[in-house]
């Protein structure tokens, strides 16, 4: 039987002569920028060829978009070498954004150069205001690579090997502690989408992308005429109609990260000069690893659960809802139905210490997108609401039976040390290994906060959920070691969801981290703006009543096979850093020189190539 015909898939534009349904190419970009947000307040149209401040800044091609702008590669006539422009919505909101967002910045750029930690942290070129009709703020960064969620991606959702996320963690608690101690900012969104990848020699590896990339695809689009709204209901333009207009839409052409066998290292990663080439990549605590000229870029994607309406959001990392993985069978080490990345994120950084930014989409409060669920610690169902017959959690249900301790054990004795499965030796990656935490449009001063309403839903801290004013540098400790779960399991570490009315994404978020971690002091529990709604006048959970314990121990064994001893380190390096009352949380100098970093010659044997 001949195989079926993939079906025909189609999009709705409008042209001169009406709207029309034309078909969609198969290798054209399903997910760009709507052409409504080329209205008044919206995107700059920007073409191929066009120039920037007073012809500095030829455009290239379109690397991506975000809710605030569109993020383009230029050629810098005056440098002789390649950057990132990101081009911001004019509307006043989005110019006050991008305007705070330079103030950081700068800051950043300018504290202090000799911190190891500074080469983590992406840092701009140039800003400028690009004249128009409408002004239109602009932002230079370098380009980078993929981000952490195309780390996890290459890795066939099966774990990150331990050394590589070892190495990753390093520099991101490195650049949290410049930030920290150095600029005296909370960056309040860590998350593998904030957290790029470094390309080295960026220029060489620009040219010869550009000599084998397609050309740039892009395709004429009506613009809709600007509606009215009020309370929540759309107003037709009484106004005569006004005049056709078009905007060309170009397709993303993210920057694709190098690879082990690519450039000029072909060695893998199992072979000594390049162990030499990766433990290169993070310096001893104390010492300078980059030039203090290095600077960086930003790249766009749509964020989950973001924090505020100004934010920025990470341009180029999108990707799909998933579903909950209730049925996963739990001796399974990979994760069901992880989403794919429908677009790769891609930018990077070269000469002063870097930076960039990511943008969020406005007033979400909500995961607008799912990476992977979280098998281990699952949603609370019905049974664990108050006054209705109770059953076990769901946490529970997870949990793999046992039949007895011994063979329990001899499950845990038999996975590997590293017990996420390895990827193949074919597996592209990253070399050296060096990342660059961007997204820095929602940092803020440790004392004097802009916002209290932060971080990405997965990624929040205790008393960010509990809505305390008293969060600090702590509330990005917590982020790092969910991120650091993220990378060796490929899955959630928390991932609430609501029951209508009956509780909250705040209610399951609270009920999986005393699931995980622990009861912990009334005092701690009190004093948020969402505390009474949360906790009864006890310290119990309010709406949730029934709690499975599932220590985090126990979870990395019996979910994902890591061996006693393996989990048993892991363990004493998540745990401070996962301290639900934050006065007892580590901070990132207390993490830096943890023991769990240190990469043992033999662990590199298991990496392979990447």
């Amino acid at each position: 039987m001949a195989p079926k015909e993939p079906c025909a898939k189609y999009q709705y534009v409008l042209t001169s002569s009406g709207p029309k349904i034309v078909p969609v190419q198969d290798n054209v970009s399903k997910e760009e920028e709507s052409p409504a947000d080329y209205n008044a307040g919206g995107y700059l149209p920007v073409k191929i060829n066009d120039v920037f401040k007073d012809g500095r800044y030829l455009v290239v091609r379109k690397l991506g978009w975000g809710h605030f702008s569109t993020v383009w590669l230029v050629h810098d006539t005056h440098q002789s070498r390649y950057s990132a422009l990101k081009v911001v919505k004019s509307a006043s909101r989005y110019a006050d954004t991008a305007r705070d967002e330079i103030k950081l910045l700068t800051k950043v750029s300018h504290a202090n150069s000799a911190h190891p930690g500074r080469a983590y942290i992406v840092s701009f070129l140039d800003s400028f205001t690009h004249p128009g009709p409408a002004n239109h703020i602009c932002i230079v960064f370098e380009p980078l690579g993929e981000n952490l969620l195309t780390l996890i991606e290459r890795y066939k959702k099966k774990g990150v090997p331990q050394p590589l996320v070892k190495l990753i963690t390093k520099q991101i608690i490195l650049g949290l502690q410049y930030l920290h101690d150095e600029c005296d900012l909370v960056h309040t969104d860590i998350k593998p989408e904030n957290i790029l990848i470094s390309i080295p020699d960026v220029e060489t590896h620009i040219l010869a992308e550009l000599s084998v990339s397609p050309s740039p695809r892009s395709r004429q689009v009506g613009v809709p005429h600007p509606t009215r709204s009020r309370l929540g209901m759309t107003i037709p333009n009484r106004r005569p109609p006004l005049r056709e207009r078009h905007v060309e839409i170009f397709d993303s052409q993210p920057l694709s990260s190098p690879s082990s066998r690519r450039g000029s290292i072909g060695a893998s990663a199992s072979s000594p000069s390049l162990h030499n080439h990766f433990l290169s990549a993070v310096p001893p605590h104390g010492s300078i690893s980059s030039d203090p000229q290095t600077a960086a870029i930003d790249q766009p994607s749509v964020q989950s659960d973001s924090p505020s309406t100004t934010s920025t959001t990470s341009f180029f990392s999108i990707h799909a809802g998933s579903n909950s993985i209730l049925s996963t069978p739990p001796t399974s080490v990979e994760s069901a139905d992880i989403p794919a990345l429908s677009k790769m994120a891609s930018i990077t950084v070269s000469d002063p210490p870097p930076q960039w930014n990511s943008e969020k989409l406005p007033d979400s409060h909500d995961s607008v997108t799912q990476p992977p669920a979280s098998p281990l610690i699952q949603s609370h169902s019905l049974n664990d609401i108050p006054h209705i017959p109770i059953g076990p959690s769901l946490l529970s249900r997870t949990a793999p039976r046992r039949t007895n301790s011994a063979a329990s054990s001899q499950s845990a004795a038999s996975s590997a040390a590293c017990p996420p499965p390895q990827p193949s030796p074919s597996l592209p990656g990253y070399i050296p290994l060096t990342i660059k935490i961007a997204d820095l449009g929602n940092a803020t001063p440790t004392k004097q906060h802009y916002t209290e309403d932060i971080q990405t839903r997965q990624y929040r801290a205790p008393e960010a959920i509990l809505g305390r004013r008293d969060w600090g540098t702590r509330a990005d400790i917590w982020s790092v070691a969910c991120v650091v779960f993220e990378l060796l399991t490929a899955e959630y570490l928390f991932d609430p969801h609501g029951r209508g009315e009956l509780f909250t994404k705040d209610d399951d978020h609270m009920a999986q981290i005393m699931e995980l971690m622990g009861d912990f002091p009334l005092e701690a529990k009190m004093g948020g703006r969402y505390s009474i709604e949360l906790f009864d006048n006890t310290g119990a959970l309010r709406y949730i009543k029934t709690l499975k314990p599932w220590p985090l121990g126990r979870v990395m064994v019996e979910k994902y096979l890591f061996s006693s001893a393996v989990a048993a380190g892991l363990c004493a390096f998540l745990e401070p850093m996962l301290a639900v009352d934050q006065r007892e949380r580590k901070e990132a100098r207390d993490m830096v020189d943890h023991n769990w970093l240190h990469i043992k010659d033999e662990e590199w044997l298991s990496v392979g190539e990447w």
